[in-house]
């Protein structure tokens, strides 16, 4: 090939030798030596504070969901799914037995979905070749459950007090008739109240992993005579089943024995 149709050819193409479309500019970063330190260990046994895990649990919920997308799709390509979780209360419970050994556990949350689909722009006539676009969609699917959890350890808690009042005497009371004698009794100048208020760690929940297994199914498709193998759609029924694995943990005080050195 001649230089002058080379050049011709680039000159369409829209780029030449001089052009470029992206540069790359490196550097070699040198390694920066370190040294060790060992941290001071005091001796002996420490009090320290922790989340401590009071109950483990594997739960799985059935959901069903309709979703309509905002057009009419050829394919699912791919379904990403991720799971969050928007509640998680702890009551601790016991109707029979003292102290507490299980509790009633609340959890709410959703499945987040991206959707990615294709779609039909233009068909070539007589064949099944077809061109399209490929789009996605986000939506997300709720849950909520409850559920009875057994503890490993029991949570921690102190009652309030009831309030008490402390009432003081006099003698010094005296009424309208200056000979009578002096009334003895409650001051009612003096009171003194007392209420002690605990504050207790709340409990919390981690999410240890989360399985999602699903069907998915196409709802009031519509089929093409000539193509019977493909279908349109823009209604999808899905059945799910999340497996999720939950902590239940709060902080406490625990004393972590000391080792010799």
């Amino acid at each position: 090939m001649s230089n002058n149709k080379r050049l011709n050819i680039e000159n369409e193409m829209g780029c030449s030798r001089q052009e470029s479309c992206a540069t790359v500019a490196t550097q070699i970063q040198p390694l920066t030596e370190q040294t060790s330190v060992a941290p001071p260990v005091p001796a002996g046994s420490v009090l320290v504070k922790l989340p401590i895990v009071l109950a483990e649990t594997n739960i799985t919920i059935p959901i069903e969901a309709t979703i309509t997308l905002d057009q009419t799709v050829r394919e699912i390509k791919r379904i990403k799914k991720n799971v969050f979780l928007t509640q998680s209360r702890l009551i601790p419970f016991s109707s029979t037995t003292t102290p507490v050994t299980n509790g009633i556990l609340f959890i709410a949350g959703f499945v987040r979905k991206n959707i990615e689909y294709s779609t039909q722009t233009c068909i070539t006539a007589g064949t099944a070749n077809y061109c399209g676009n490929i789009g996605q969609c986000t939506v997300e699917v709720p849950f909520n459950f409850t559920t009875r959890v057994t503890f490993i350890r029991r949570p921690i808690f102190n009652e309030n007090t009831t309030p008490s009042e402390l009432e003081y005497f006099t003698d010094q009371l005296q009424s309208c008739d200056t000979c009578s004698d002096p009334v003895l009794g409650r001051n009612p100048c003096d009171q003194s109240f007392s209420f002690t208020e605990f504050f207790n760690e709340k409990p919390f929940v981690e999410l240890v992993n989360a399985v999602v297994t699903e069907v998915d199914i196409h709802t009031n498709p519509t089929v093409s005579c000539t193509l019977p193998t493909e279908q349109f759609f823009s209604t999808l029924t899905e059945k799910l089943v999340v497996n999720l694995t939950l902590k239940v943990l709060q902080k406490q005080q625990v004393i972590v024995p000391g080792t010799i050195v």
